[in-house]
């Protein structure tokens, strides 16, 4: 994508009572972890930020080791948002203009540049308030980098390192990678869209998963499940993901907890691009069962795994989520085997690629259910041709183990031939051909009929179907006995 903002669908939950506050302040969590693709070398950019009392404005310092080809821009609209900006020229700070959305700085064109200015998010989150750029939450303001760092107006190759500092009381945690040190670092390039941020007043802690530390940052506000609650969903919702993909698919992601809203659990977007993070939303009355049932962080995880993708692939990582998570979470009896199967059975048919096939297609159906039928018929055939030898995850951890995830952008061709080298079969690639660019029939019926599905009053398994097995394996648990039934607390609640 260039990247697409993935906004999981919600489910609706009843609510309870009680609560308890999460709402304190500590330092941020630092997890050294540089990606493997840094080198050590001197950064394009640095950016230097110190916040003001409650993280209400910052100051910001950035050094471009070049003259910035474009200017210095700022996101859309945010430039109003920036005040007293200077420019170093022959070792002296002079003023400089700030038009639009543009610091005007002519003799940063001349070679070496450096600039300072003060943001304000307290402001920009007053007159904005929007998830994709600056809100505010009781004191606590979310931002990516980008809303509040200026950077050259056309992006050329080459790192960017970037600092901040707190005064007591007032926490900074990024989902961007952590370098040596107290510094982060990613692509310069991935800046505009770089990972969710959040400062001010606010819990932070983590959780340990398999191969990676989740950071969790808990914003203030009242939530009846309470902090251990919260905390043992999280923990849960990443070992199903570790467990699908072998490991944690990053080394290390920020999870942003904004207590709100009448449902238990709302709204989850993802963010990359130079690290890792989620910002999700759960509502006041969220008691522990409720998240117990959840799928929405579950899905928000499994979108770790796959690099960004063009915007006319947004229902391959759509699709991914759609399709692992309930897999994921019924292998380790967080959900009823036949919910799985009975939503695809139920949802598919909106699916089937239609006129210019599913790369055409923006709706619903194609992007969630039409994905999810795309990465089933790849599993049941990588399964299927290697005789139940090799399966989708070891695809997708052939894409995981060439430096595929969402920290990381790439073309729908190189994830296709990464993820087939990886199985020594070209089922990706050639369904793909199939379905991306055309419409194509699938045959629906016969599918379920040879995984023995049988969806006349209720979903029902017959084992005698030519392709039964495959059908128990995609669900069963990596070790053990596959386990059946309901997990207790009831079945989630079905997709709207």
């Amino acid at each position: 994508m260039s990247v697409e903002y993935k906004l999981s669908t919600m489910r609706m939950l009843s609510a309870g009572r009680g609560g308890v506050s999460i709402a304190v302040a500590a330092a941020a969590l630092t997890t050294p972890c540089p990606p493997a693709a840094a080198a050590a070398r001197a950064p394009a950019a640095e950016y230097t930020v110190e916040a003001s009392e409650g993280g209400r404005e910052l100051r910001v310092e950035a050094a471009f080791a070049q003259a910035p080809a474009g200017g210095l821009e700022f996101d859309d609209r945010m430039g109003r948002y920036a005040r007293d900006a200077e420019v170093q020229q022959d070792g002296r700070w002079s003023a400089a203009k700030i038009e639009g959305d543009t610091i005007v700085a002519p003799s940063c064109a001349r070679g070496a540049c450096r600039a300072r200015y003060r943001f304000s998010l307290e402001q920009a989150a007053r007159n904005e308030h929007s998830r994709n750029s600056v809100s505010e939450q009781q004191g606590a303001f979310l931002a990516p980098p980008s809303t509040w760092l200026v950077r050259p107006g056309h992006r050329g190759p080459g790192r960017f390192r970037l600092r901040v500092s707190t005064p007591p009381g007032v926490s900074f945690a990024t989902g961007l990678f952590p370098a040596a040190g107290d510094a982060y670092e990613a692509e310069l390039a991935d800046l505009p869209e770089a990972p969710y941020s959040v400062l001010g007043a606010f819990e932070t802690t983590r959780v340990e998963a398999p191969g990676a530390v989740v950071e969790v940052a808990l914003l203030p506000g009242e939530v009846a499940a309470g902090r251990a609650g919260v905390l043992a969903w999280i923990r849960a919702a990443a070992g199903d993901v570790a467990g699908y993909y072998g490991r944690f698919p990053v080394p290390r992601l920020l999870v942003i907890v904004i207590p709100g809203g009448r449902r238990a659990v709302g709204f989850g977007t993802t963010m990359g691009n130079g690290g890792a993070s989620i910002m999700l939303w759960v509502g006041a009355g969220a008691r522990e069962e409720e998240l117990r049932r959840d799928w929405v962080l579950t899905h928000e995880m499994v979108h770790l795994g796959l690099p960004n993708l063009p915007r006319a692939q947004r229902w391959m990582e759509e699709g991914l989520a759609t399709y692992v998570e309930p897999v994921a979470r019924a292998r380790r009896g967080h959900l009823a085997i036949e919910d799985v199967w009975s939503d695809l059975v139920r949802r598919t048919p909106q699916g089937v690629p239609g006129p210019g096939g599913l790369d055409a297609n923006e709706g619903y159906g194609a992007i969630y259910w039409g994905g999810a039928l795309y990465w089933l018929l790849a599993d049941v055939e990588i399964r299927e041709r290697s005789g139940g030898r090799l399966t989708l995850e070891d695809a997708l951890r052939g894409v995981r183990d060439a430096g595929g995830s969402i920290a990381v952008t790439w073309p729908v061709e190189r994830v296709l031939a990464t993820a087939d080298r990886a199985v020594g079969i070209t089922v990706l690639e050639e369904l793909y051909g199939r379905m991306a660019r055309s419409a194509g029939a699938v045959d629906l019926r016969g599918l379920w009929a040879r995984l023995g599905i049988d969806d006349a009053g209720g979903i029902r398994f017959r084992d005698d179907a030519p392709l039964a097995a495959i059908r128990k394996a995609i669900t069963a648990p990596p070790e053990g006995p596959q386990r059946g039934g309901r997990p207790s607390g009831g079945s989630a609640t079905p997709r709207p």
